[in-house]
């Protein structure tokens, strides 16, 4: 085949028509000397590229990779079209002769001879032995100015190729070590140089406060250790770091420096005269560490100091010098390299090191920063909150390198909050997650990551095509004989981790950061055979643990598992929570100690969990603050879906059971009533089926899902056994089997509490006196007056005597029983019945404040935002509208935060009352038409009752609005368009949310 592009005889390089000089600065002349401007830097960076290799075609897909790395291939091949037309029509003018650029569909490249580069004639006079003509070429780094990754790679080669010429004019041949100036730095004795720093074209976002703290301890201490996991961006922010101390202010008058010795944390904040970047990724042996330190410095070994110790050689290098090294990726080198930092930090006084690590070095002096996650946006945050929170903003920022069009908007802003939370402000993630925008939507992909999440220990999860393999890497330090985790062969797919990955330049630059699994397998080479037993059987866990339940769910000795977990917190996989003597996985690496279980194993280690979980729920007593359950909530989701996946109904039942008091009080998510749900369905002895599915009815019913309740109410009704049937012996039931009736008596109780709710059922009445006597021959107080409280609701209309006297009743045998949270729930509904009497409501404001307080120490939210709710009521009845409206609101806020929908809609029902008192008509009028249309999602069709107060709100605000009913029909009209967001902004007087 003939070339399309034959090159032309005899063409001397040196007439071509074009000159381009990349080192030192950027310029574009003709033959003439006339310089001409480039078109921008797309323009400059391909036409680099393309002087580069002057005899090569490069392919188009490649050049739109490195232009616009991550872009859309389509857009991309569009945007080099354009760079194309512009250059062409630059240098193909009238008289050029032959094109410049020759381009076809697969490739582009430089016409023969046409333009000449200053870089081509180095190389050209470094490969001709002419050191002093390649010494005046090199004029400084190649493109100042331009950040792009291959720009940074070719760059450093240049300058280590440069490093040894003899200086301008000397005639010598001795090696003259020549370090590069920092873009725009102050050229001089005291200008700080910068060897090797690399530059970003992206944005570093959240972490302002702790790069000034950084700069701080640079200078004033001489070794300092960014710790944190993976991703979490230590090498950008210490980067970050250097740049800035690298440009700081001139150095000290000598009088102030001669005060203090070099290196002296006393001495006055001086520029330092050496800042060099020293990556340690590739040092896989501790011996290649003085290599990477003089390979970083640009300084090639003497003829003279090759026998000469390194330590010695990097002391001669650093003598005299207040020198910064960046060492980024120390954690593979602490155990043998941190002795050659201590002797080399005592030998160079003026040395400062900055170290990037997942493992503090453990040396004397060492001052150590942990960099945690980005701080994360309220779930419900309006656009301008969420648009200003780091986390979001990061997002934003890389999805927009891929898709041009992205923005935060009312359609995505929700799904972006949610994704940045599962993602625990991982920065990384958040990135590798927003170069998936170009293909999913955020919505798309928080369901992708939540269903990889959300799947118990051990289980399967799928893969996206073309996702990284090996997900153990070496495992060479493991025992011999049977493993207790996967080998590369036999691990299960990765979900999350292989969706949170990325190919191109940036990827083949640092495999590390090329997805969050080749992150997490990192780490998982550093680690012991010990550790690497303990982490996977950690995975059964979801949230926070204790070390007791870690040494009972591994089913290894305490003293074993708490050596573990130190290992595993040392390399920062595992966080500790010192105020709560807790341990917490981040969920991307929970997800690959799961995959690392052999599927054989992983069902025995969430029996296991499951049997800790009952035992812990069932030893709890009565009075247990909610602060010390709630941790456990996640392990209990996780649990119930391990139960459902492992086919283990009855499990799922005694541990619902064991769980049941928690359960009245803290809502579970709904992928875990669903699991259980489904368990439910299998259950095979009836009594259990029916007590499951009672307990999911009341719990549905204030989850706001009153269909599903009233169904499950009603199938629990009609499969009870008889009164005299027990609970079945079922494994692993906790001590304390229920008594003979009790089962009976809970399914009756809850079923009485649904139907009446929903349905005002006439029938509750005869089931909560079968259930009384039940729960009194078993002598089940708390029981008791769960039933009596219930009683007393059923008469509240019709006999407030009798009301009131059964809620005193059930008060009292819940402080028998000790239990706080029965106690209190007594309080409101006692305060309820007194509020059916005139008289009633100043008792009633009392026993609401008394709940508050306790409430509020018990960590009980719902309770507390229903004892807002009444307190709200009671004072609306003393006619103190402005105490009312802001115990409604407290109500709101504290509904809305612990996601508890029935106390909300009671606040955001009752609010507008007081608020059309005070005469804030538009904002009543607003909330009132959205309450009615919420209510009816969450509580059912609205009665005779709620249509009145609805009445007597809208009249009032008519009055208000001066008898403008079309006026206050409007806003109620705007009021049913809000979102619960909005109407919760409404509710606390905030502006609406953009």
């Amino acid at each position: 085949m003939n070339d399309p592009h034959p090159l032309p005889a005899e063409r001397d390089p040196h007439d071509a028509p074009w000159h381009l000089r990349l080192l030192g600065d950027t310029r574009l002349t003709d033959r003439n000397g006339q310089a001409l401007r480039l078109p921008g830097r797309a323009a400059t960076v391909l036409l680099a590229r393309l002087a580069l290799s002057p005899g090569n075609a490069q392919a188009r897909e490649t050049l739109v990779e490195l232009l616009w790395p991550g872009v859309a291939l389509d857009t991309g091949r569009n945007r080099l079209r354009q760079v194309l037309s512009t250059l062409k029509s630059l240098l193909d003018g009238p008289g050029a002769g032959a094109a410049v650029l020759q381009a076809d569909r697969q490739a582009v490249r430089l016409g023969p001879g046409m333009l000449r580069c200053d870089v081509v004639d180095f190389e050209a006079a470094l490969g001709a032995g002419r050191p002093e003509e390649a010494r005046a070429l090199y004029r400084g780094e190649l493109l100042p100015g331009f950040y792009d990754e291959w720009v940074h790679e070719e760059r450093l080669r240049l300058a280590a190729r440069a490093a040894p010429l003899p200086a301008p004019g000397s005639g010598a041949h001795t090696p003259a070590p020549r370090l590069v100036a920092a873009p725009g730095a102050e050229q001089g004795a005291t200008a700080a140089t910068r060897l090797n720093l690399p530059h970003y074209l992206t944005r570093l976002h959240g972490v302002a406060d702790i790069a000034a703290q950084l700069r701080t301890m640079v200078q004033t201490h001489r070794l300092v250790t960014v710790l944190g996991p993976g991703g979490h961006g230590k090498t950008r922010l210490a980067i970050e770091v250097a740049h800035a101390l690298a440009a700081a202010a001139p150095a000290a008058a000598p009088a102030a420096a001669a005060a203090h010795p070099p290196g002296d944390p006393g001495t006055p904040a001086a520029r330092f005269d050496l800042v060099a970047f020293v990556p340690l990724v590739a040092c896989a042996a501790d011996e290649a560490l003085p290599g990477a330190l003089l390979d970083a410095l640009l300084l090639a070994l003497h003829q003279d100091c090759r026998g000469a110790a390194p330590a010695d050689h990097l002391q001669a290098l650093l003598a005299g010098r207040r020198s910064l090294l960046l060492l980024d990726n120390f954690e593979q080198l602490v155990d043998r390299g941190a002795p050659l930092l201590a002797d080399l930090l005592a030998r160079c006084p003026g040395l400062h090191l900055l170290v990037t690590s997942r493992r503090a070095l453990g040396l004397d002096g060492e001052q150590t920063r942990v960099l945690p996650p980005l701080p994360l946006p309220a779930l419900h945050a309006g656009h301008d909150e969420a648009a200003l929170n780091p986390a979001v903003a990061l997002f934003v920022d890389r999805a927009r390198a891929v898709r041009a069009d992205f923005h935060l908007s009312s359609r995505n802003r929700a799904a972006v909050l949610a994704l940045v939370h599962q993602l625990q402000g991982m920065p990384l993630a958040i990135e590798l997650a927003a170069s998936r925008v170009r293909s999913l939507s955020p919505a798309v992909l928080l369901d992708l990551l939540r269903s990889a999440a959300s799947a118990p220990a051990g289980t399967p999860a799928t893969a996206p095509a073309g996702a990284p393999g090996d997900p153990t890497g070496d495992t060479s330090g493991d025992p011999p004989g049977k493993s207790l985790v996967n080998t590369p062969d036999s691990a299960p797919g990765l979900g999350a981790l292989a969706l949170l990955s990325r190919g191109g330049p940036r990827a083949a630059g640092d495999q590390r950061h090329a997805s969050m699994l080749a992150v997490v397998q990192w780490s998982w080479r550093l680690l012991t055979p010990a550790a690497r037993q303990v982490l996977p059987r950690l995975s059964a866990f979801a949230g926070a643990f204790t070390l007791d339940a870690a040494s009972a769910v591994a089913g290894a000795p305490v003293v074993q598992v708490a050596l573990a977990l130190d290992e595993l917190v040392a390399h920062s996989m595992l966080r500790l929570q010192p105020e709560h003597d807790r341990y917490e996985l981040f969920e991307l690496i929970r997800e690959f100690a799961a995959s690392m279980l052999p599927a054989a194993d992983a069902a025995g280690l969430r029996a296991r969990h499951r049997r800790w979980l009952t035992g812990w729920f069932a030893a709890l007593p009565l009075s247990t603050p909610l602060q010390q359950v709630r941790p456990e909530v996640a392990n209990l989701s996780v649990a119930l879906q391990g139960a459902d996946t492992d086919d283990a109904p009855d499990d799922a039942a005694v541990l619902a059971a064991a769980a049941q008091t928690a359960l009245s009080a803290i809502s579970l998510p709904p992928p875990a009533l669903a699991a259980l749900q489904r368990c439910a369905d299998r259950l095979r002895d009836p009594l259990p089926r029916a007590l499951t599915r009672a307990g999911l009815a009341r719990t549905l019913l204030l989850a706001g899902q009153t269909a599903t309740a009233d169904r499950l109410a009603q199938q629990a009704l009609a499969e009870l056994p008889a009164a005299d049937a027990r609970w079945p012996a079922i494994d692993h039931q906790p001590d304390g089997a229920m008594a003979p009736g009790t089962a009976r008596a809970l399914v009756l109780t809850r079923v009485a509490h649904v139907r009446w709710r929903l349905h005002r059922d006439p029938a509750a009445a005869a089931w909560l006196d079968e259930a009384l006597a039940l729960a009194e021959a078993a002598g089940a107080l708390a029981l008791q007056a769960t039933i009596l409280t219930n009683q007393g609701a059923l008469l509240r209309a019709r006999d407030a005597a009798a009301s009131i006297a059964l809620q005193r009743r059930a008060v009292a045998l819940w402080a028998t029983a000790g239990d706080r949270h029965g106690v209190n729930v007594g309080r409101c509904n006692l305060a309820l019945a007194l509020l059916a009497r005139r008289d009633g409501a100043t008792e009633a404001l009392a026993l609401a404040t008394t709940a508050l307080h306790d409430t509020r120490a018990q960590g009980d939210e719902m309770q507390h935002a229903l004892a807002c709710n009444l307190a709200g009521e009671a004072c609306s009845r003393l006619g103190r509208w402005p105490e009312a409206a802001q115990a409604y609101r407290a109500c709101i806020a504290t509904a809305f935060a612990a996601a508890e929908p029935w106390p909300l809609v009671y606040g955001l029902w009752n609010l507008p009352r007081p608020l059309a008192h005070l005469r804030q008509p538009e904002a009543a009028a607003r909330l009132m038409g959205f309450a009615e249309q919420h209510c009816r999602s969450v509580t059912g069709p609205l009665t005779a009752a709620d249509h009145r107060d609805l009445a007597r709100v809208r009249l009032l605000c008519e009055r208000q609005a001066g008898a403008n009913a079309a006026t206050v029909a409007q806003w109620r009209g705007e009021g049913a368009a809000l979102d619960l967001s909005a109407a919760v902004r409404l509710a606390a007087g905030q502006p609406p949310a953009r």
